[in-house]
C-alpha cells in the first residue's frame, strides 16, 4: 500500500511539472522556505519560545501575586525560583495518572492533548516580532475567537467525562461563566475592528465627497471588506501607521476585555468553577498526573495567548520606537541583521508583562465573587459597557473626532493642485 500510494504520488508529480529532474529542482527549490517554516513553528516564535515565555510568565504572575500580598512565592528552584514553573510541570509529568471508575478513560486522556493543542495553535495567530505572526490570513480574528470558544468547550467537557459530583458542579459553574462572558469578549475585540474599518473608510468618503462636487480623481479607491478589517495584522498595522495605540480610542473595551480575559482564565476573583474551599478544585477535580501538567501548561499558554492578543489590538503589538529598523529591501540584500524584529519583540515582550502586572494587581485588589454575582456581572455591566464604547466610536466617526477625514482632504486638496 506505501509502495502503490509512493508510486501514484511520483506519478502525480511527473504530470504536474514534466520531468524528473524538474521534480527535483522544484524540491530543492522549496527546501529553504520549509526549514524556514518549521524553524517559525518549532523555535521561534513557534513552540519553543511560547514554552519558555509562558513557564517565566507563569513565575512572574506568581512572583506579582505573592508580593502584594506580602509573601515571598517561588524561591527555592533557580534563581529566586524561576525555574519553579518548570519544576512543577515535570513533578506532574511524573506523577501517577489516577482515572476513577465510570470516568470516560479515554476521552479524558484526549482533552488535555487537544486544549494544549489548541492552545499552541492560538499563538501562531500573535505577532510577535513583527504585524503577522506565523498564521495570518483575512479574517483571521474571527477564527481566533472560534478557537477560543471551542477551548472553553474543552473544558466543560473535561469535567463532565470525568463524572464526579464535584467536577459537575465545577463544570456548570465553568459554563455559565465561560459563556456569559464570550459575549463581552467578542465586543471588545471586534472594536479595534470597527476602528480599521473607520480608518480604511475615511479616504472612501472623502472621494465620494469629491466627485460629488465634480472633482475626478485618477485612482480608483477600494472599499474594505469585512475580511480585511477582522485581521490581526491589519490591525496591529494601522497603529503602527498612525503612530497611536487603540487603548486611547477604545479604553473602556480595553478595560472589558482584560476583565472578560481574567474570567476566561478563571482568574481570582473569577475563581468560582474551582473554589477550593467549597467544590475542592471544581472540573479538574479527578484531574491528576500527567494530564494536570498538560492542562497547566495550556493554561500558561492561553494566559499568554489573551495577553499577546490585548497587546496586538489594544498596544500595537511589536509596533514601536525603532521597531521598523532593518526590514527595508536593500537592508535585506545586503545582508543586514534585521534589528528591528529583535525591537519589535523586546516591545511585544514588554507590553505583554505589562498586561500580566495588571491582571495580578486586579487578583490581588478583589475577592471571590459568587456565581450568581459573576453571571450578573457579565449581562449587566460589561456587555452595554462594551456597546457604550462602540457607540461613542461611531458618534466621533460621524463628527470625524479624530480628524482623519480632514487630513485625507486636505492631502487631495494639495495633491489636486499640485
Amino acid at each position: 500500500m506505501a509502495f502503490n500510494l509512493l508510486w501514484y504520488l511520483s506519478l502525480y508529480l511527473y504530470l504536474q511539472y514534466g520531468y524528473t529532474t524538474i521534480i527535483f529542482q522544484y524540491l530543492l527549490g522549496q527546501q529553504g522556505s520549509i526549514l524556514k517554516d518549521l524553524f517559525k513553528i518549532i523555535v521561534f516564535p513557534g513552540i519553543l519560545f511560547v514554552g519558555v515565555v509562558s513557564l517565566f510568565a507563569e513565575w512572574y504572575d506568581r512572583k506579582i501575586y505573592a508580593r502584594l500580598q506580602n509573601r515571598v512565592g517561588p524561591f527555592h528552584t533557580g534563581y529566586h525560583g524561576i525555574l519553579q514553573p518548570l519544576a512543577d510541570l515535570i513533578k506532574l509529568l511524573a506523577k501517577e495518572d489516577v482515572v476513577q471508575s465510570g470516568a470516560e478513560a479515554r476521552s479524558l486522556a484526549a482533552t488535555p492533548i487537544f486544549a494544549l493543542t489548541l492552545s499552541l495553535v492560538m499563538l501562531m495567530f500573535i505577532p510577535v516580532y513583527k504585524s503577522t505572526g506565523i498564521i495570518s490570513f483575512e479574517g483571521d480574528l474571527i477564527v481566533l475567537l472560534f478557537l477560543s470558544t471551542i477551548f472553553a468547550l474543552t473544558v466543560i467537557l473535561t469535567g463532565w467525562f470525568s463524572t464526579n459530583r464535584f467536577s459537575e458542579v465545577g463544570t456548570a459553574r465553568a459554563g455559565m461563566q465561560l459563556i456569559a462572558y464570550e459575549i463581552p469578549f467578542v465586543l471588545s475585540v471586534i472594536t479595534p475592528a470597527i476602528i480599521v474599518g473607520y480608518y480604511y473608510s475615511a479616504p472612501i468618503q472623502v472621494n465620494n465627497y469629491l466627485l460629488a462636487l465634480g472633482v475626478s480623481l485618477p485612482s480608483t479607491l477600494v472599499p474594505p471588506t469585512a475580511l480585511s478589517v477582522l485581521t490581526v495584522a491589519n490591525i496591529t498595522q494601522i497603529q503602527a501607521t498612525i503612530g497611536m495605540p487603540f487603548i486611547v480610542f477604545a479604553p473602556i473595551s480595553f478595560a472589558v476585555f482584560v476583565i472578560s480575559l481574567m474570567a476566561e482564565l478563571e482568574k481570582v476573583p473569577f475563581d468560582i468553577p474551582e473554589a477550593h474551599t467549597e467544590i475542592v478544585a471544581g472540573w479538574q477535580t479527578e484531574i491528576s498526573g500527567r494530564k494536570l501538567g498538560i492542562f497547566r501548561l495550556a493554561s500558561d499558554l492561553e494566559y499568554l495567548w489573551g495577553a499577546g492578543l490585548a497587546a496586538a489590538l489594544f498596544l500595537g503589538g511589536p509596533w514601536g520606537p525603532g521597531s521598523q529598523i532593518g526590514l527595508s529591501e536593500l537592508e535585506r540584500l545586503m545582508g543586514a541583521f534585521p534589528w528591528g524584529y529583535v525591537i519589535g519583540t523586546g516591545w511585544f515582550l514588554v507590553k505583554v508583562f505589562a498586561i500580566i502586572f495588571l491582571i495580578a494587581n486586579l487578583r490581588t485588589l478583589f475577592a471571590r465573587f459568587r456565581i450568581d454575582q459573576v453571571v450578573r456581572g457579565s449581562w449587566k455591566y460589561l456587555i452595554p459597557l462594551a456597546f457604550l464604547n462602540i457607540i461613542i466610536l461611531e458618534v466621533a466617526f460621524y463628527f470625524d473626532l479624530f480628524g482623519w477625514q480632514a487630513t485625507y482632504y486636505l492631502l487631495l486638496w494639495i495633491t489636486i493642485l499640485i
